[in-house]
């Protein structure tokens, strides 16, 4: 028994679920508000052609809310198959309709071959009708209208513009052919049913983004660094001899720490042999003793020079 009950329970939830996705796919269709279509007598999906009326989707930026707002009602999918039509317009009743030339809506390229009338339709509604002898309605605009948002407007707020059917015994909506036959009746029932696009006007922030402004500091650091150096040399030769040379070099470049060498070269002697006076009595010749000291002098020097070379 309770097995059975939760089955029952299960199938109830699943009839539900599909009606509610049947309400759900009918809102989406696109039925006008207002009245109820009855589709007693005719089967909307068997309609051919199948047509679709749409308000436009309007846009007024927030700068601009005191400018009258365009807005259209138009036809496609029924290009040379109606002539009489009949559309209840509602507006929100915080928008204004504004006149164009006198006239409350102007007929469009879609209906000009029709002939058109129109009337308001309470504090915030018209009403548009056309007809003809022929079927010479076209797909494009067939009526435009314009309407104003409130002063007090804000960015965001929406105003819905619909088509609402209207009927009673006398009198409904139409969207038919000449001939009001059978293809015609399914026709209408169809744009009444699932035709219909809605509009509305929203009012969106149209003033200029200004960009945020980015400084960049760069800072640099210079960082100085000074070295000295400097090196001091002497060198100093001495020799008994008649002949001394001596030789100083000095440098000096700047460096972080300083430093001094100092080299001083030990004396060095020389001494020259001299020959016995008896030699120089006996030869007689004194300029040969001034060449044997000539000679010893060169030597010391040499000497000298090539300790320094060293």
């Amino acid at each position: 028994m309770k097995k059975n009950a939760f089955k029952s329970a299960i199938a109830a939830l699943a009839v539900s679920a599909v009606a509610l996705s049947s309400t759900a796919m009918t809102a989406i269709a696109g039925s006008a508000t207002g009245d109820t279509y009855d589709t007693s007598k005719y089967d909307p999906s068997k309609a051919d052609p199948k047509p679709t009326i749409s308000i436009n989707k309007a846009t007024v930026g927030i700068s601009k809310i005191s400018d009258p707002v365009e807005m259209t009602l138009s036809v496609s999918g029924a290009e040379g198959y109606y002539a009489p039509t009949g559309f209840h317009i509602d507006y929100d009743e915080r928008l204004t309709l504004v006149e164009r030339d006198g006239d409350i809506a102007e007929i469009g390229a879609a209906g000009k071959k029709l002939n058109k009338d129109m009337t308001k339709n309470g504090d915030h509604g018209i009403f548009l009708t056309t007809g003809a002898s022929e079927n010479s309605g076209r797909d494009g605009v067939l009526w435009t209208f314009d309407l104003k948002v409130p002063s007090d407007a804000k960015i965001g707020d929406v105003y819905k513009v619909e088509v609402m059917y209207k009927s009673t015994q006398t009198a409904k909506d139409l969207f038919t052919n000449v001939a009001q036959d059978e293809a015609g009746q399914l026709m209408q029932a169809w744009v009444f049913t699932n035709g219909i696009e809605q509009g509305s006007i929203e009012v969106v922030n149209d003033t200029p983004t200004t960009q945020p402004t980015t400084t960049s500091t760069t800072t640099t650091t210079t960082t100085t660094s000074t070295s000295t150096s400097t090196s001091t040399s002497t060198s100093t030769s001495t020799s008994t001899s008649t002949s001394t040379s001596t030789s100083t070099s000095t440098s000096t470049s700047t460096s972080t720490s300083t430093s001094t060498t100092s080299t001083t070269t030990k004396k060095v002697t020389t001494t020259s042999t001299t020959t016995k006076k008896a030699d120089a009595a006996k030869t007689g010749d004194t300029s040969a003793a001034l060449a044997v000291a000539g000679l010893a002098v060169a030597v010391g020097t040499a000497f000298v020079l090539r300790k320094k070379e060293d």
